[in-house]
């Protein structure tokens, strides 16, 4: 995957106006289409590069810091050969003098289908030898490299990455200039045009302009003169016309162009998976300053949109991941809310030796049920008797289990190929099913149990573990289709056996020997005690990342994301009885509608503003179609709600009379199951 414009901004002497310039351009560019931003530090000095660092910070850019001054055209060609990749290529001095909204009309016309687009002043502000040498520049280059009638160059310009690519390779000996390779170094004609563009003046441009011309009185602002010109020119003339055709790739044995000293960048988050639960995470990394990954291979997850790049990649695929977060340059994996990326995570970090919670084994013991089942039952800590099971096995190797039977992949999320089944011959017609959802060749049958659900929510830190939240797991009420949650209430209403709940959560916590980083547990609690039904290493996918901040004050996602990079987190300072005591409800609605074609949405806007609702969501939009529940990827959106024991209830029950999902047919989609756990 390759972004979709790089932007090159080459620095000698930078002021305060380079700030403003990146700023610009990423409130023109960064919500229309994914962009790099590459500064290359031309100074030679040390303090530039803490300047720029300084001023710069935003997960798009990059500084390249050289050893030495080499000059603007080298500059730009270190900054082209080191961008990530990307779709157009633009270049533009760091001074003002050239609009960044100009950069908008050049993306606009180059995409009409030329290979290059320059900018250029419909009234030169630049000093009469300036001027003078930009006219000898236009006329050698439409006399000898064959620059089309009326095309006038600039530094400020926008290219396809096939033409920067021909360019970049035409380095005559030992000499760049990028607009001569531009021309002498394609291989066929360049459709090439220029935009002539006014400046607007304004107080801070009137500023900048007076400066400009002052130091460029003193000839220091741009380094040249109309010396240094005249021997400018006569080079392009040596090396880039046919007199020199012989010699032109000859530079072997010549100087070095650059040479780069150090990168400055933004650290690189990658991402699996970019679902409504998991947009969060590219929010907070950014708001960290952090550039970001996306691994998915939806066509256009919710996280998309916040990522810096979208790599169309399965979180299943862990080759793919592996070669996607190399070419990235990736200095960190993490993932949220649902659990086999957790293992890819953690065999991305492996492969790669980044920053990981687990180790590969860790990871699978908590995201494959053959391993977790083994290591649970080996522990003696209370969970369902269970086999596993493969095709060719025949029904009476059940014996021993008591019905109803509950069959599961070993290795796949948000419920899918799960069934309640009466008999074993059910559940042998039945796995087929389920093992299209997985990797492995045998399936998890186990005894199912009379229950409600809880979570616990916690934190290990240094193998201690810290329980930030017990809710209620509240569950579609489908006799087959089972263990789709619906929602999640804190406190939950077995607060009474809260050291029942601690004393296994701990024993669990201990027997996996995970020392530190997220913990979600699943528990059933039925008339013959608490049992353990799953394990995770990872936030739950019911939106804790907003909720237990909210009762807690443990940033937990933010704890994630550092620990992700190799930093150190902080433990938790309240606990799940704590956060009970304080009064405080939450009710997480995790909504599903009937099936069919939606017309009409309310805005969620509406929803947001209302002032119990700590955060939403929709995974779908009018003219979408909703299909049939079976598993929780039919889930139409969430809401966090909160309040408190006495208004609880009166705010779920008036989100959902503000909430309507029309179909075409003009019937409300929108269901309703808070009745149906009320007095749970």
């Amino acid at each position: 995957m390759i972004y979709d414009l790089g932007i090159i901004i080459p620095v000698y002497r930078p002021r305060e106006s380079i700030g403003i310039l990146t700023d610009r351009i990423r409130e023109l560019f960064s919500e229309k289409l994914t962009l790099r931003i590459c500064i290359v530090d031309d100074s030679g000095r040390p303090e530039t590069a803490a300047f720029l660092a300084g001023i710069c910070r935003s997960p798009e850019t990059a500084i390249l810091v050289l050893d030495r001054n080499y000059g603007q055209q080298a500059a730009t060609l270190c900054g082209l050969e080191h961008l990530d990749p990307c779709r157009y290529y633009a270049t533009i001095d760091d001074d003002l003098e050239q609009p960044p909204e100009m950069l908008a009309a050049l993306y606009d016309t180059i995409r009409q289908g030329y290979d290059i687009v320059y900018g250029v002043p419909a009234v030169s502000r630049r000093s009469l030898y300036r001027r003078a040498g930009s006219y000898m520049r236009d006329g050698l280059f439409s006399l000898f490299l064959g620059v089309p009638e009326g095309v006038r160059v600039s530094s400020l310009r926008i290219m396809t990455a096939d033409l920067v690519k021909e360019a970049c390779r035409l380095k005559p000996n030992g000499f760049f200039y990028l607009s001569a390779s531009v021309f002498k170094g394609s291989t066929r004609p360049v459709r090439a045009v220029s935009i002539p563009y006014r400046r607007e003046s304004n107080g801070e441009e009137d500023w900048n302009h007076a400066l400009f011309q002052k130091k460029s009185a003193e000839k220091i602002i741009s380094g040249y003169s109309a010396l240094s010109l005249l021997r400018l020119y006569t080079k392009l003339f040596l090396n880039y016309t046919c007199f020199s055709a012989a010699k032109r790739n000859c530079s072997r044995g010549a100087k070095p162009l650059y040479r780069i000293s150090r990168r400055i960048r933004a650290p690189r988050l990658m991402i699996l998976g970019g679902s409504n639960c998991q947009v969060h995470a590219f929010q907070r990394a950014k708001t960290l300053g952090m550039d970001t990954i996306l691994a998915d291979y939806t066509r256009s997850p919710s996280g998309a949109r916040y990522a810096g790049l979208h790599e169309p990649v399965s979180t299943f695929d862990i080759e793919g991941c592996i070669r996607a977060a190399r070419e990235h340059h990736a200095d960190a994996v993490m993932t949220m809310g649902t659990d086999q990326p957790v293992y890819t995570a953690a065999c991305v970090s492996s492969a790669l030796n980044l920053p990981s919670l687990l180790s590969v084994g860790e990871a699978l013991s908590v995201t494959n049920k053959k391993h977790m089942k083994t290591i649970l039952k080996e522990a003696g800590i209370p969970a369902a008797r269970f086999r596993f099971i493969h095709q060719g096995m025949e029904a009476g190797s059940l014996n021993g289990l008591q019905s109803p039977y509950v069959i599961k992949p070993l290795d796949s999320q948000g419920q899918r190929g799960i069934y309640r089944l009466n008999t074993p011959e059910e559940v042998f017609s039945h796995l087929e099913d389920t093992l299209s959802y997985s990797r492995e060749q045998e399936a998890l049958v186990e005894e199912f149990c009379e229950s409600t659900e809880i979570t616990v929510s916690g934190w290990l830190h240094e193998g201690r573990l810290h329980i930030l939240t017990v809710t209620d797991r509240l569950l579609y009420p489908d006799p087959v289709h089972i263990g789709v949650c619906v929602g999640h209430r804190f406190p939950t209403v077995h607060m009474d056996r809260y050291a029942e709940i601690e004393s296994i959560s701990r024993r669990t916590a201990a027997v996996f020997g995970i020392a530190n980083g997220p913990f979600y547990l699943q528990l059933l609690v039925g008339k013959d005690g608490i049992q353990v039904n799953e394990l995770a290493s990872r936030i739950g996918g019911a939106f804790e990342d907003v909720f237990i901040p909210f009762l807690t004050g443990f940033d937990i996602l933010g704890a994630v994301i550092r620990s992700a990079l190799g930093m150190p987190a902080e433990p938790p300072s309240m606990d799940c009885l704590e956060a009970a005591a304080e009064g405080r409800c939450v009710a997480v609605q995790l909504l599903f509608c009937r099936p069919g074609d939606i017309l009409s949405i309310t805005p969620l806007e509406e929803l947001l503003a209302l002032p119990y609702v700590l955060d939403a969501g929709y995974n779908y939009l009018p003219g979408q179609t909703i299909p049939a529940m079976e598993n929780a990827t039919a889930r139409f959106g969430h809401a966090v709600l909160w309040g408190d024991d006495a208004n609880i209830s009166a705010n779920i029950h008036d989100f959902y009379h503000r909430l309507s999902v029309r179909s075409t047919q003009g019937e409300e989609m929108i269901t309703n199951f808070y009745g149906l756990h009320k007095g749970d």
